[in-house]
């Protein structure tokens, strides 16, 4: 192709890589006639905005990554939808006869131009993206959905002020349930609020840990909103009383995605809330998570070994499944036997035998790990240690050769040994049995495109517990953020293994959980230190340091 021997040479001239790598990828775009650009980024040679920032400086265009809210729904509505999903390209923004368009594939600009061109209006192209670029599609084609068919659910008069079991769910309620979740997933939330109030209902996702309010929907469509999701997720719908717990799973866009689905009766009616789980994450790399080196030697030292008991602990939300998950698809090899007993089974991995808690069948987490034990198991992963039954059988597990991994709600690592003694484990099995203790927390990462350099101060030395002044940087907000300054979310680990000193302080007559804290301190890494180091290297901020003091102090 004419095209990639001009733009290889562009390239190269540029530096943007170096001209081996494009040559030898050149050669190979044109064996299989694929543009340059689509072959570099689909090999992950070069970052995609990067790429495509080169390309439309080439081509002499100008470039352009375009948030979700600075979308103008209401003006793409005015252009069909099927040449904006066709060519890739929506319209911008218009500005007296001049229509700007942004694009992601530039070689169908021309074709594009023929087709809107109306009216003798002016148009200019700008380069976008094609993940962004597709983001904005879905999201449009999402917010347009949801409102026709809110308009169309209205002035058909259709909607019921209570649910009725026998009565099918309208195909326009359906579009818009399936809407609001694709909508949170193109938006990369964690979770969806959709909250009943007396005159509204509120739609609120949380992203990168922080609630959003995204949209308000009337209340006539509520009723039957929450009869679809209760269906999708097999509740009960005629059941309004009592809170329900269930479970959605769908593909969307070609991954597969759990939906956790919560319901709450409130004065307005059931809030429904949804929590977002990705199947499609499955590293068992360890370091992907965002240790240390010295917190990654800490853990293989922990998780290598034959028996014991691991305890991850940290709030609802903190990544304690996404931890557990990634150390169990790194142990699972032909020869080990690996049982889980989950509630609810979060992540399916192939290879390991998980089992779902049934109350109603009597299947606790105590009684399956009775039976995991006559199951000759190597590793046993308990969801979670809720009782003193489940603590006592996961703690003889432990000292009988089997490596137990599970969490625990506690405040930090050191805290887990105080919690397992209240809860009935003597003081010497603790001590026998606990391998050590991982506190995580998630913090927010500060966007890359951004942030900004500072020095720190006085005031500012004094809470990192620095001596020296130190060169930091500070959230500012872009298009790229859509200006909060924080771009995703990163780990921060406590690493407690269980010491000869430790041990002895556990059996001492004046144990305490500070004793053990202060050690873990001065020869391993807490939550805040480790939070300390990642401001120092500009990856978050100090306002997520200093919250997170506030927290776990």
């Amino acid at each position: 192709m004419i095209f990639n021997r001009l733009f290889s040479k562009y390239l190269i001239d540029e530096a943007v890589l170096e001209s081996e790598t494009i040559k030898e990828y050149c050669d190979r775009a044109d064996s299989i006639d694929t543009p340059l650009h689509i072959e570099l980024v689909k090999n992950n040679l070069i970052e995609e905005e990067k790429m495509y920032q080169a390309l439309a400086d080439f081509l002499g265009l100008e470039y352009r990554f375009c948030q979700l809210a600075e979308i103008n729904l209401e003006f793409i509505k005015q252009y069909p939808r099927d040449l904006i999903i066709e060519y890739q390209g929506v319209p911008f923004e218009i500005r007296g006869d001049l229509l700007t368009i942004l694009c992601s594939n530039p070689f169908r600009i021309e074709e594009f131009r023929e087709l809107l061109v109306q009216g003798g209006k002016r148009i200019r192209f700008l380069i976008c993206p094609p993940t962004q670029m597709k983001r904005i599609i879905d999201y449009a084609n999402n917010k347009i959905q949801q409102d026709e068919v809110m308009n169309e659910y209205i002035k058909n008069d259709s909607v019921k002020e209570e649910i009725d079991p026998d009565a099918p769910i309208d195909a326009p309620v359906i579009k818009l349930c399936d809407s609001i979740l694709k909508d949170a997933i193109n938006r990369g939330a964690s979770d969806i609020h959709i909250e009943p109030f007396a005159k509204t209902v509120f739609i609120r996702f949380r992203i990168d840990g922080k609630l959003q309010k995204i949209d308000e929907l009337s209340t006539q469509l509520y009723p039957a909103m929450l009869a679809r999701y209760k269906i999708m997720s097999e509740l009960n719908i005629a059941e309004r009383r009592i809170p329900q717990d269930g479970k959605i799973s769908l593909d969307v866009e070609g991954a597969s995605y759990d939906f956790r689905v919560s319901t709450v009766p409130t004065i307005h009616g059931e809030k429904i809330v949804i929590r977002i789980y990705s199947k499609s994450f499955s590293s068992n790399d360890i370091s992907s998570l965002g240790f240390s080196d010295k917190q990654k030697d800490l853990i293989m030292s922990m998780i290598t070994r034959p028996h014991g008991i691991i305890l991850l602990t940290g709030p609802t939300g903190s990544g304690k499944s996404t931890t557990l998950y990634t150390f169990l698809r790194y142990l699972a090899k032909e020869d080990t036997n690996i049982m889980t007993v989950e509630d609810p089974v979060e992540n399916e991995i192939l290879g390991i035998n998980q089992v779902q808690v049934n109350p109603k069948a009597n299947l606790t987490f105590a009684a399956a790990l009775r039976s995991f034990l006559r199951q000759d198991p190597n590793v046993i992963m308990i969801g979670e240690i809720r009782d003193e039954e489940t603590a006592q059988i996961a703690t003889r597990a432990a000292i009988t050769g089997h490596l137990v991994l599970s969490s625990i709600h506690t405040n930090d690592a050191a805290g887990v040994i105080t919690r397992l003694i209240n809860m009935g484990i003597p003081k010497y099995l603790v001590a026998d049995s606990l391998l050590g203790a991982i506190s995580q927390r998630l913090v927010r990462k500060l966007c890359p495109k951004c942030k900004k350099l500072k020095q720190t101060t006085a005031s500012e030395m004094a809470i990192l517990k620095i001596t020296e002044p130190a060169e930091i940087y500070e959230p500012v907000g872009c298009l790229y953020c859509n200006n909060t300054g924080y771009l995703g979310r990163i780990g921060v680990f406590e690493i407690m293994v269980l010491t000869d000193e430790i041990k002895d302080i556990i059996m001492s007559d004046n144990f305490t959980s500070e004793r053990v804290g202060e050690i873990v301190e001065r020869d391993m890494t807490t939550v805040l230190s480790h939070t300390r180091d990642r401001v120092l290297l500009g990856q978050t901020s100090l306002e997520e340091y200093d919250q997170l003091v506030d927290i776990v102090k």
